[in-house]
């Protein structure tokens, strides 16, 4: 597998405010931007902070879903698993350093 890294000294200076924030996203989606006030100018902390919107925006899809009787609710509960799963995956990848996208929707960027 081809995996790209971010570089080493941005990930050295900003590390312990983007893994908080990626961990933080597990519970509480709306921290995403947590990189973004104070990495301003760190590829590495607007690539997870990207990926935290994605998350975020997926947990609202799968609210939304919600409220659709019996078919919403199974739908719901399968986005909520697998979100929940991104965001384990996404913290895991920001601790490594790694530039690798959440599952589906992982290459779209609305953060630049």
């Amino acid at each position: 597998m081809n995996e790209t890294y971010f570089d080493q000294n941005d990930i050295e200076q900003n590390k312990t405010m983007v893994l908080l924030s990626a961990i933080l996203q597990i519970f509480i989606p709306i921290l995403f931007f947590l990189p973004l006030v104070c990495c301003q100018n760190s590829p590495y902390g607007k690539f997870y902070a990207n990926q935290g919107l994605l998350i975020l925006l997926i947990n609202v899809i799968a609210g939304a879903v919600l409220i659709i009787p019996i078919l919403g609710w199974i739908a719901g509960a399968v986005i909520g698993i697998a979100n929940f799963v991104f965001a384990i995956m996404n913290a895991v990848n920001a601790n490594k350093g790694v530039r690798k996208g959440i599952p589906i929707v992982g290459g779209i960027e609305l953060i630049k």
